[in-house]
């Protein structure tokens, strides 16, 4: 009995392991086969990650979502898109600007294969689903559009930006916000301006209290990160 128990032991940790450190983030379908795909957070000495996961009979599938070095600085982003038939990892090199993808789709048994690799591209893949204008990877979008957001950027944002914290060389920062399946936007951070706390807390407010984003765009649902230009 004691060698018994310590076998099923052993068979639950890891699957004990899997959901505490895991969170289900959706369920997607391709061709007739339904995926779940998890977010885990992961960190050791020199690095902080968020991964996309996919249980995929027998192995898993992994992708990067965000990686941040010891000090914090992010240095990776990436994001999955999907079509009928194949699902897309996107892994952003956040310091040399270049793109990895991997593209995956099931075989007759419904295991995910990788049947494509890109390597180090210097723009995003014309075959990234879905296809935007101007081969832009897509993204949630403010309702009214781009002049609705500036308006509105110009009326909330602007204002609780203290000059004298600004970054003293010339050029433009980027806000950068999360937007939830729901359309509700969350701050992450302004990349070149360098702001004092209470700076930062006022702006986690505001953009808590802006309008819903248009999660679902040409037909496809859409959310994350959404990058807008601050000019200074």
């Amino acid at each position: 009995m004691p060698n018994q128990l310590f076998t099923i032991s052993l068979l639950l940790s890891p699957l004990f392991y899997f959901a505490q450190q895991t969170e289900l983030r959706e369920n997607v379908k391709l061709k007739s086969f339904n995926y779940d795909v998890y977010l885990r957070n992961k960190k050791d000495q020199s690095t902080s990650k968020e991964l996309y996961i996919i249980p995929n009979k027998g192995d898993t599938i992994k992708g990067n979502a965000l990686v941040k070095n010891a000090a914090s600085e992010e240095t990776h982003r990436g994001f999955y898109r999907i079509n009928d038939t194949e699902i897309h990892f996107i892994d952003i090199d956040l310091k040399s600007n270049k793109i990895n993808q991997k593209i995956y789709s099931p075989n007759k048994k419904g295991n995910l294969k990788l049947i494509k690799e890109n390597l180090n591209l210097s723009t995003y893949p014309n075959d990234l689903p879905p296809k935007f204008k101007d081969n832009k990877p897509p993204h949630p979008e403010f309702e009214g559009g781009e002049t609705a957001l500036y308006q509105w950027v110009e009326k909330n944002i602007y204002p609780v930006l203290d000059q004298k914290y600004k970054k003293k060389d010339s050029g433009n920062a980027v806000m950068v916000l999360d937007i939830d399946p729901k359309g509700s936007a969350s701050f992450v951070e302004i990349r070149n301006l360098i702001m004092a706390e209470n700076i930062k807390t006022k702006l986690i407010e505001i953009i808590k209290k802006s309008p819903a984003w248009k999660t679902k765009v040409n037909g496809f649902e859409v959310s994350g990160i959404v990058f807008i230009p601050i000019e200074y």
